[in-house]
């Protein structure tokens, strides 16, 4: 049996088991069905279960991130505090605004994949020391496919999987379907173990380690995703 992760998505886990311990799940669509509010819930679980989460968040601060999160009635105030979220924000980099960094926020740039690359191993090497299971979101992909060469970003998200899962770690990484031409998206999801598909009425989990294909219909609702 492989050892699987509650993703906090309601019916998901039913559907799949949950996802597999130590792997990196792509989770694409069009825009606007979800992507983000499925990030949102594998961090509420997060919190839930008391683990640690690095946050990669190139569309919004985490200021941003606790008031979408609030808006589910669902908070995150006291995990911060708890120093349990480790957050690189590019979000506030790619427009110059100025945040204070802590050891658990820095800011970085979507224009700068090798800045991102070396704060997510300092991350990393801090979260390591404290435990050998935690969760990793990077939301979203899409941002620094626009910022930089295509080839550039597949090789740091390799790169950034690799640590991820050498560190212990169990990560979603998100993405617009149709940002980068095809040979791109292809590499991408060659880069990560699972794949799940969301188009704004059904959830295809298109690729995961002892599963066939499995799909449903899903939607969003005051409690996030509900599946099935």
């Amino acid at each position: 049996m492989i050892p699987k992760i509650v993703s906090g998505i309601a019916g998901l886990d039913e559907l799949t088991g949950g996802l597999p311990e130590n792997t990196m799940t792509l989770v694409y669509g069009p825009p606007k069905t979800g992507k983000s509010i499925f990030c949102y819930q594998f961090l509420r679980q997060a919190v839930a279960d008391g683990d640690l989460c690095s946050y990669l968040m190139t569309d919004y601060t985490q200021s941003q991130l606790e008031q979408q999160m609030m808006a589910f009635d669902w908070f995150i105030s006291d995990y911060i505090l708890d120093k349990k979220l480790y957050v690189i924000d590019t979000a506030s980099g790619s427009v110059g605004v100025m945040q204070k960094e802590t050891k658990n926020m820095v800011v970085s740039s979507p224009q700068n994949p090798t800045d991102i690359a070396s704060k997510v191993i300092k991350q990393l090497q801090d979260i390591y020391q404290q435990t050998r299971a935690f969760r990793s979101i990077l939301d979203s992909s899409t941002t620094l496919f626009a910022f930089n060469s295509p080839i550039l970003v597949i090789r740091v998200l390799k790169s950034y999987i690799m640590r991820i899962k050498m560190a212990g770690g169990t990560g979603i990484i998100t993405y617009t379907e149709g940002t980068a031409d095809t040979e791109i998206e292809t590499m991408l999801k060659a880069s990560v173990d699972n794949i799940i598909h969301l188009d704004s009425e059904t959830i295809t989990v298109e690729a995961m380690a002892g599963l066939r294909q499995e799909s449903a219909g899903y939607r969003i609702t005051d409690d996030g995703i509900v599946v099935g």
